[in-house]
């Protein structure tokens, strides 16, 4: 922390200003938790690379990438060449790299209502908030905004997010409980919670049994019994945390949550309302469906009256004008303002990658220090997001833009080993490479990928999201994986599920729900009936039966 504070003074000593600024504190913490800081150099131009390299190792965002002490720092602050401004950077500064991200804009009334339910919820009135709204809207954006708040005051966060593709029961809660025992303070609570307690957890989360090997299972009672004490003990967890502090509880995409997954949120939302705590999940509209589970339990909740409803609407003009100067930095003409506002009708990812497009098509340009945009009649802005989105991919290098479709197949979120392992079909027959120096075929692959994901970072497209055992990434919006996948022929489509699956099946072979997916996308019914078997023998392990009849089927 005390090397990310020198580089927050180097920044302001080189470019005049700090590296994130609003009006609200909160508001400038979530930017140095979440934002990517736009390079001193895009700020002065005379600034040295060596120096611009320093500052922005300095600000990363993950202690393991920042230098590793003191003594490190200066030792580079005492190199005659930090102040070689004719020195040639590692590499150029895009455009791109100039655009500020990370503020939220027009949400101030939502966030006035989602901060009133977090102060019932500290007066032990247990709340539950729905956030819904289209693709883009900026539902995780306001979550993001509120977890921050509810950081900063010390309470605690606790955030499972459910994904489209197939995985396992009860997947964002086991994620829930992984993250709440994943440092320290992980150790005081397994020693809060009896045996009987982590027993059934570690049914939630399996990887957990590694560190609690000890703990024996629960007896055996009917299924309804087993269930009904499975969700229980979730509640003396939840229970437990609050015991500590105030907790927040996030459910991120719903809409595609497993019924296992879904029952246990409407369970917590009636039994937890005597506790410090708030339930809050974010779904899609238009993703609502009478045949997902999800419709059933939005419904009870509703006629419960267990919930509140937050719908997010697009920004209106002054709201978009507003996104625009952020991003920006600049005063927007009423002639940019209109032509944006009137294709993207204030949808703020599409507001974003909108942007994004024009500046990666040289449309908008960043000349002598400042914004320069041509005439309007000029402008060929997408007039869909997708289409914005394609357009942008299409400007990357052919090797990033196969791996952003292999990645794509993957699904939202993707592990780096994952992602080796199919892009290079000899890796999955030769096993893991002994070569230390890095120049074996297995080896130049790696590279090749890792510069690929490096050049799909810069164009803000995917991002690290962990760093640690597996590397995991992300793509930026779920939009994004949806947009590139639609663009796979069903043939080559079919081939990438099958290199993915065989990937999957040396490195995780237990990863029953994965498998059974991309082994039937790739047409292998066989491997696919094997591991459906499994899949659903799992999910009727963990009372999870809608899964398990659907596996089965």
């Amino acid at each position: 922390a005390d090397l990310y504070a020198l580089g927050v003074m180097l920044y302001e000593l080189t470019t005049g200003r700090l590296p994130f600024a609003a009006d609200d504190p909160v508001a400038v913490v979530s930017q140095h938790l979440h934002a990517p800081v736009v390079p001193p150099r895009a700020r002065n131009a005379d600034i040295p690379p060596a120096l611009d390299a320093l500052i922005v190792r300095l600000l990363n965002k993950a202690p393991q990438d920042r230098p590793a002490s003191a003594t490190e720092v200066l030792h580079t602050l005492q190199q005659p060449s930090l102040l070689d401004k004719d020195a040639l950077p590692a590499r150029e500064l895009s455009v791109l790299e100039r655009i500020e991200r990370g503020r939220m804009v027009g949400r101030d009334r939502e966030l006035q209502q989602a901060r009133a339910l977090w102060s019932r919820a500290l007066a032990g009135e247990g709340q539950m908030l729905l956030i819904s709204g289209e693709p883009g809207i900026g539902k995780t954006r306001l979550v993001r905004e509120l977890c921050t708040e509810v950081h900063v005051a010390g309470d605690g966060v606790l955030v499972g997010e459910c994904y489209a593709e197939s995985g396992a029961p009860y997947a964002p809660f086991a994620q829930i409980l992984r993250r709440a025992f994943r440092n320290g303070a992980g150790d005081e609570l397994a020693a809060a919670l009896p045996d009987l307690v982590l027993a059934d957890l570690l049914i939630l989360a399996p990887s957990l049994r590694l560190r609690f090997p000890d703990v024996p299972p629960n007896p055996s009672l009917d299924p309804q019994s087993e269930q009904q004490r499975l969700f229980e003990n979730v509640v003396a967890f939840c229970r437990t945390l609050c015991d500590s502090a105030p907790l927040l509880l996030v459910l991120e995409d719903a809409h595609w949550a497993d019924s296992g997954s879904l029952a246990l949120l409407r369970h917590l939302a009636r039994r937890t309302r005597r506790q410090p705590l708030l339930l809050v999940a974010t779904y899609r509209e238009v993703e609502l469906d009478q045949t997902r589970p999800f419709q059933g339990v939005l419904l009870d909740l509703n006629r419960e009256r267990l919930a509140t409803r937050l719908r997010l609407s697009r920004l209106d003009r002054e709201g978009t004008r507003d996104m625009l100067a952020a991003l920006f930095a600049d005063e927007i003409t009423p002639e940019f303002l209109g032509g944006i506002y009137t294709e993207t009708e204030g949808n703020p990812f599409f507001v974003e990658e909108v942007c994004k497009a024009l500046v990666e098509s040289g449309q908008v340009y960043f000349v002598d220090g400042a914004w320069g945009r041509p005439d309007m009649e000029e402008l060929e802005i997408p007039q869909d997001v997708r289409v914005a989105i394609q357009s942008r991919v299409g400007k990357m290098p052919p090797d990033c833009q196969e791996m952003l479709r292999l990645a794509a197949v993957l699904g939202r979120e993707f592990t780096f080993e994952i992602l080796l392992a199919a892009s290079d079909p000899a890796t999955l027959r030769a096993g893991p490479s002994t070569d230390s120096g890095g120049t074996s075929g297995q080896g130049a692959g790696e590279e090749a990928l890792i510069e690929s994901l490096e050049c799909a970072s810069r164009a803000q497209l995917v991002e690290a999201v962990s760093a640690g055992r597996d590397v995991t990434f992300a793509f930026t919006h779920a939009l994004i994986p949806a947009t590139l996948y639609d663009g796979v022929s069903i043939l080559r489509r079919r081939r990438l599920h099958g290199r993915i699956a065989a990937a999957i099946e040396r490195l995780h072979p237990d990863d029953f729900e994965s498998l059974a997916y991309h082994y039937s996308e790739a047409g292998d019914e066989e491997s696919a009936l094997a591991y459906h078997i499994q899949a659903g023998a799992r999910a009727s392990a963990a009372y999870a039966n809608v899964e398990a009849e659907g596996h089965y089927r």
